[in-house]
């Protein structure tokens, strides 16, 4: 449960700093990552293995971060590889997935209303983490 709330808490204030500034603090991230890694050791579940899993959907999101010039940010990338070692991959996984399929349905809208400005992807992430929480 402590995960759940920290992850949830550190999405509302990255998702607060997406939407007015539209890029989000390294060093929230990092040490966001920090005190997951702090939490596992505390908990007793620092495998390495499943760390390197955890880290996986933020790495591929950095990855098409690359391959799209950006569209979408690395700080999203990195902010799901914080989620993930809070969460654990597959969690991750379900939560950008969610957010993906939010921010596709407010781009749509924003299609149809001829606005042309970037959208921030933490604030669908952090819906897609409730929906993920709520339902799964």
């Amino acid at each position: 449960m402590a995960a759940h709330c920290g992850s949830l808490i550190f999405l509302a204030i990255l998702a607060q700093e997406d939407m007015k500034k539209k890029e989000i603090s390294v060093r929230k991230i990092f040490l966001f990552a920090l005190c997951a890694i702090l939490y596992r050791i505390g908990v007793g579940q620092l495998i390495w293995g499943e760390v390197v899993r955890c880290l996986i959907p933020g790495g591929m999101l950095i990855l098409l971060s690359y391959l799209t010039g950006e569209s979408i940010g690395y700080g999203d990338g990195t902010a799901v590889m914080a989620l993930g070692l809070w969460m654990g991959g597959r969690f991750a996984v379900l939560s950008v997935c969610a957010g993906i399929m939010l921010s596709g349905i407010y781009g749509v809208s924003c299609l149809i209303r001829h606005r042309k400005e970037p959208i921030p992807f933490i604030p669908f992430l952090l819906l897609g983490m409730e929906a993920v929480l709520a339902y799964a």
